[in-house]
């Protein structure tokens, strides 16, 4: 039996997207564990993780969503358990989750370091779970190296098993090949795959969107699952917004305040996906109405315009189960460059 910790050196480097393409280029029977569940939504009254849920319906487990992570906090986490419970309680996840599995896909945290103070880091886990660790890096250059060097560094320190390296979204695939590769295994690290930047994998949708600012929506609920491409903020008249390229592009995201008739009313017209209404406001029924037969959502949100546009701005692109056309393309263009399985 084999089990693979997927772990990164930088955030955003794309562990759920190699670990997706090992689950679906896999023959085997496998389950899916993430101790620290750093992606929560409240769904049905319950806290979950993005990540669980994409896996637990692409890989069709009946695996209760509790049992995928121990929690979803930092000092939850460190006041729930020591470490010699927290050990325990890892040790007889894994034994459940394996029940009638061939193996198991573990993810960490954000980057390799993340969870370390409460023992959820790669090299901790490595320690409780009979796992070998798969590093995932993105990018080209002396960064990538940097970051190689000091993990591998540290997890040699440690006694910690690293399989291998997937170098993802790489700018130049010849490039990497002809000279990366023999730096990287010049530090004793196989490379395992080489990812080229794939298109349409930092969409996100309407309804994730939501998700993440906790928003209310009023208007145009048939329209969740559009795709988001580019994010507008409406702080001038509509007269000047509308005169502007930007407004004209397609599948934007109108941030703007509920009150700003004027600019929701023209954001309606050209071609928007959906529209963050800020600060509470409401806006009038007949403006409802409209969104509602053009299937554009109107969230709102209790926080002003900046505010919501930075934290959009902020949020990570991720794959969720309703993205079918991600997750073709990790299953058509990731998961041949894989070089390794479980």
């Amino acid at each position: 039996m084999k089990n693979i910790i997927i772990s990164s050196t930088e955030k955003d480097a794309g562990k759920t997207t190699i670990g997706l393409g090992l689950a679906l280029s896999s023959d085997k029977s496998l389950n899916y564990f993430k101790p620290f569940g750093d992606r929560p939504i409240y769904k049905k009254k319950r806290l979950i993780d993005y990540d669980t849920k994409l896996f637990k319906n692409v890989m069709n487990l009946d695996t209760e969503y509790e049992k995928f992570c121990i929690g979803f906090d930092h000092s939850k986490i460190k006041y729930a358990f020591d470490e010699s419970t927290i050990q325990e309680k890892i040790d007889e996840r894994v034994q459940d989750l394996l029940a009638d599995k061939d193996g198991l896909i573990i993810e960490t945290g954000k980057n390799w370091s993340f969870g370390s103070s409460i023992g959820l880091d790669p090299t901790s886990l490595s320690q409780i779970i009979d796992a070998e660790v798969v590093l995932v890096t993105s990018g080209s250059g002396t960064d990538v190296m940097d970051h190689l060097t000091t993990a591998s560094r540290y997890f040699e320190k440690n006694g910690t098993k690293i399989k291998g390296v997937v170098m993802n979204r790489v700018d130049s695939l010849e490039e990497v090949e002809d000279f990366m590769v023999k730096d990287v295994e010049g530090l004793g690290l196989d490379v395992l795959g080489i990812i080229p930047d794939i298109s349409n994998l930092d969409l996100t949708r309407m309804r994730f969107i939501n998700d993440m600012l906790f928003g209310k929506v009023v208007a145009g609920e048939n329209g969740l699952d559009n795709i988001v491409e580019n994010v507008y903020v409406g702080a001038m008249s509509a007269d000047e917004i509308v005169r502007t390229p930007a407004f004209q592009e397609e599948r934007k995201l109108m941030v703007t305040g509920g009150d700003r008739t004027d600019v929701i009313l023209a954001s309606l017209e050209e071609g928007t996906s959906g529209i963050i209404l800020t600060n509470d406001i409401i806006p009038p029924s007949n403006i409802i109405s409209r969104a509602d037969r053009a299937n554009i959502p109107l969230i709102s949100v209790p926080i002003d315009t900046y505010e919501a546009a930075k934290r959009i701005e902020r949020m990570e692109t991720i794959t969720t189960i309703e993205d079918d056309f991600k997750i073709e393309k990790i299953e058509k263009e990731v998961c041949p460059r894989l070089d390794f399985n479980i």
